[in-house]
């Protein structure tokens, strides 16, 4: 599973690299001296060696095509860079208001006699329990785990642990 850095990043590379093909394609590289190397420039059939002042026209021509593509990538590197920020920021609020709302469900539950948060939390989905009875005081959250089915307890705390795959009995 990946990590949603590692997805941005991802999503990332592949934006630049989708648009190095629009950038290639640019009026500055669609010149005719631009669109020629240097070499096949000085070296036309028919001619002679072109004279030193031509090839360095030809080699400034082609640096001013390179920066100019240097620029664009990188105000695209920038922007890019400033979305995946934008997108980061955006999941870490979301994972903010998630535990805040678990952390509201704790204060409920603790709140509860144990026998109707046994019966609320064996309704819950695996997660969402081992979510909750992690953050529970342990006094509270032992005399709730008192009160559920056995086997349902053994896979909350296999959970809990982090053991995946327990030996089945």
């Amino acid at each position: 599973m990946r990590t949603p850095c590692a997805a941005s990043a991802a999503l990332l590379t592949a934006l630049l690299l989708q648009a190095l093909p629009a950038v290639a394609a640019s009026p500055v590289a669609a010149s005719p001296a631009a669109a020629t190397p240097p070499a096949a420039q000085s070296a036309a059939p028919g001619k002679k060696a072109a004279d030193p002042a031509e090839r360095e026209r030809a080699l400034k021509a082609e640096e001013e095509r390179l920066l100019a593509l240097r620029k664009d990538v990188d105000e695209k590197i920038a922007k890019y860079e400033k979305l995946l920020g934008q997108v980061e920021d955006k999941e870490r609020r979301k994972q903010d208001e998630a535990a805040a709302k678990v952390d509201q469900l704790v204060k409920l539950f603790e709140a509860m006699p144990p026998e109707g948060a046994a019966t609320r939390l064996a309704a819950l989905d695996d997660e969402m329990a081992v979510s909750i009875l992690a953050r529970m005081k342990s006094r509270k959250a032992s005399a709730v785990l008192t009160l559920m089915e056995p086997k349902r307890v053994a896979l909350l705390a296999r959970k809990m642990a982090g053991v995946k795959n327990f030996p089945a009995e």
